[in-house]
């Protein structure tokens, strides 16, 4: 699908609007991962579907593992503090599945076992359900030839604006962090699918630089605005 020679040439011959844009995506995309997180750790429910949850962690692992790759063969600053976040971000995974297990095993998995949910069946389908994200996540960047997995970070992007405002109709009220959520969620969908020249993955990648990958950022964006709809109109949660 595309190399990772014709990446870096683009990044090489427009270093600092790169590094802008990549910076003005992920800024976007670490503020909803850490508002998610604080709304799990205060609520112990999570803004986000398991499923997704476990697709992120096989995007943080599988750029983990590409040390060799960020570090001796793309040696860019960018990648490199890419991976950093990443690592760290497994370990958040980690603890967002910990909690999953401990307080929201009968919300992910009960309606599926059609019983009380033990906190072994929990880890159980929680392990399973992370190593089932990482294999997928792997296999698919392989089979696309997603070299610098930026078409499948591309997706986790998309996959959250997409998603996001279900599981808020699901938990049916305004919490803390759902306004400043649905936000992020929106100027972090609006920077992932600018243009060729404005925004990062499709500057950097040909395949992605068409009127479909334009279509499709429309549509991730009025998801987006659904949830900040439904944030906006939803009672808000008393806390005692």
């Amino acid at each position: 699908m595309y190399t990772i020679n014709q990446v870096m040439s683009i990044v090489y011959q427009h270093p600092s609007a790169v590094i802008l844009m990549a910076l003005l995506t992920y800024a976007f995309g670490f503020a909803q991962y850490i508002t998610s997180m604080m709304m799990q750790i205060k609520d112990k429910e999570a803004p986000f579907y398991f499923w997704m949850h476990a697709w992120y962690f096989g995007h943080d692992l599988t750029f983990s593992l590409l040390f060799y790759q960020w570090f001796h063969v793309v040696h860019f600053w960018l990648f490199e503090l890419l991976w950093a976040g990443c690592v760290v971000f497994v370990g958040i995974e980690i603890f967002s599945l910990y909690y999953s297990v401990k307080y929201e095993r009968n919300i992910i998995w009960q309606k599926f076992l059609r019983k009380n949910v033990t906190f072994q069946q929990g880890w159980t389908y929680g392990i399973f359900g992370y190593a089932l994200g990482f294999a997928l996540f792997f296999l698919i960047r392989l089979g696309l030839g997603d070299q610098m997995c930026l078409i499948l970070m591309m997706s986790t992007n998309a996959i959250l604006a997409l998603a996001v405002s279900f599981k808020l109709q699901e938990i049916g009220d305004r919490r803390f962090g759902t306004i400043m959520l649905g936000w992020y969620t929106l100027f972090g969908t609006i920077f992932t699918f600018m243009p060729k020249g404005y925004g990062f993955f499709a500057t950097l990648i040909r395949s992605l630089d068409g009127a479909w990958f334009s279509v499709l950022g429309i549509i991730c964006v009025l998801f987006a605005l659904r949830y900040i709809w439904y944030a906006y109109h939803f009672p808000r949660k008393i806390y005692r």
